[in-house]
């Protein structure tokens, strides 16, 4: 069954389509760094409501003016990194795609630029915000990551089948620059088409593609839930678009619900002073996020904790010391970018099984009344260990819960990456075999 198994996860690693994802991946992992880096920045530093400017107090400590130009810079280079990263993705899915079959990888990576910012000024001028730049646009954010990725891929091919052979040199004439652009015109044109047509469609019918509010109706309800049973397959569902890259449901979920249910449990806490026996237990703003994600880092901390412990791997273990900070304040999409873990069959059933997990433990705990729920919002940017001691006001039951689960996240995650160990050892073999 093993082997059945290692043998499946490389045959799919094989596809065309994996091969291309997994190298642009790879090529984005500094723009993705970066951007976290920018990120707690942001969320963590240079925000009125984020953990470690109120624990400092930067209200009364830092100037207006370092506050002002750290948010300006922070957010600047958020937008262009994390902003724009669907246009660096198309790009390069799209340069891989036609490499791979030894076609114009620039031109093609060009197209896919401009199909893809089509796409985004069809999806803002659809939604009503035509005055709106397509910069702005959701499709080009971070958490679209996989629209673009396709896009990229989908011109590749075209200019596969429709591009003739190319081959760089070190330096091209203008003769033969001038025939290589013409080579180019009818895959360009195709692709221009075909985006033109995407674009037209996400106009007429006012999609909201890979927008936040397209999720906010999934996130409102895995939130307001109090029946597990619910909660469990929604949050299945939210991890499996996060690990093909669609982030929107996962980055939106918090225990700052709004829902009548989590107002009456915090309106319970503070008038008996404590949370304990709050009327609705188990809903799923006080066990997922505080719980199931740790604030989305769960995971990603857990693995990077396998690889530092491991060693085994060089380049894996410098990506994870690279991202190590950035995920103690939850942004993860260094990592998940990386490694990868988006779209890597290896990963694929840890990623979506251990936040289940560790919801159900935490149910269990609430119900046993070992841990009291999470009911009390906490501030942007809090390490996802501490989500579920600042949510229950201090409680240093909790806080204990919350280190247990994870080392238990740990201790799963270890036969994975010893599995992943195996099956990259077979794949270096087969490309060895290959070349």
């Amino acid at each position: 069954m093993g082997d059945k198994a290692v043998n499946f996860i490389l045959r799919v690693r094989r596809l065309s389509i994996f091969r291309i994802f997994q190298r642009t991946l790879l090529m984005l992992m500094p723009i993705a760094i970066v951007g976290s880096y920018f990120q707690i920045m942001q969320d963590v530093v240079f925000s009125p409501d984020s953990f470690i400017y109120n624990i400092l107090n930067f209200d009364e400590t830092m100037s207006d003016h370092i506050w002002y130009a750290g948010a300006f810079i922070s957010k600047g280079f958020v937008r262009v990194t994390f902003g724009l990263f669907g246009l660096y993705a198309a790009y390069f899915a799209a340069r891989y795609t036609a490499r791979l079959y030894k076609r114009d990888s620039t031109l093609a990576g060009m197209t896919a630029v401009i199909v893809v910012m089509f796409c985004a000024y069809a999806n803002n001028v659809g939604n009503s915000a035509g005055d709106r730049s397509p910069f702005s646009s959701s499709i080009l954010k971070v958490n679209a990551l996989l629209l673009a990725l396709l896009i990229g891929y989908g011109v590749g091919q075209i200019f596969h089948w429709l591009g003739k052979e190319h081959h760089s040199v070190t330096y091209e004439h203008a003769r033969h620059i001038q025939q290589r652009a013409w080579n180019a015109l009818l895959p360009l044109a195709v692709s221009v088409l075909c985006g033109m047509i995407l674009g037209i469609v996400i106009y007429e019918l006012q999609i909201k593609i890979l927008n936040s509010d397209t999720f906010k109706t999934l996130v409102a309800q895995i939130q307001g839930s109090n029946n597990l049973w619910e909660i469990l397959p929604l949050l299945l569902l939210v991890m499996m678009l996060s690990w093909i890259g669609i982030g929107y449901p996962l980055s939106s979920l918090t225990n700052a619900a709004t829902s009548t249910a989590a107002t009456a449990n915090l309106n319970y806490a503070l008038k008996h002073g404590s949370a304990w026996n709050v009327p609705y237990k188990f809903l799923g703003s006080s066990l997922v996020y505080p719980y199931g994600a740790m604030g989305g880092a769960t995971i990603i901390l857990a693995l990077i904790v396998i690889i530092l412990l491991v060693r085994k791997n060089k380049q894996n273990e410098n990506v994870a010391k690279a991202n190590l900070l950035p995920a103690v304040f939850n942004a993860n999409w260094g990592f998940m970018v990386g490694m990868p873990i988006i779209l890597n069959p290896v990963l694929f059933l840890p990623f979506v099984i251990i936040p289940l997990i560790n919801v159900v433990i935490a149910a269990a705990a609430i119900y046993c009344h070992l841990i009291p729920p999470c009911v009390y919002p906490v501030l942007k940017g809090t390490p996802g260990i501490l989500i579920a001691f600042f949510g229950s006001n201090g409680n240093w039951i909790n806080l204990i819960f919350s280190i247990c689960l994870f080392i238990l996240d740990v201790v799963l995650f270890i036969p994975i990456t010893l599995w992943g160990q195996k099956i990259e050892k077979r794949l270096r073999e087969y490309e060895q075999k290959a070349n």
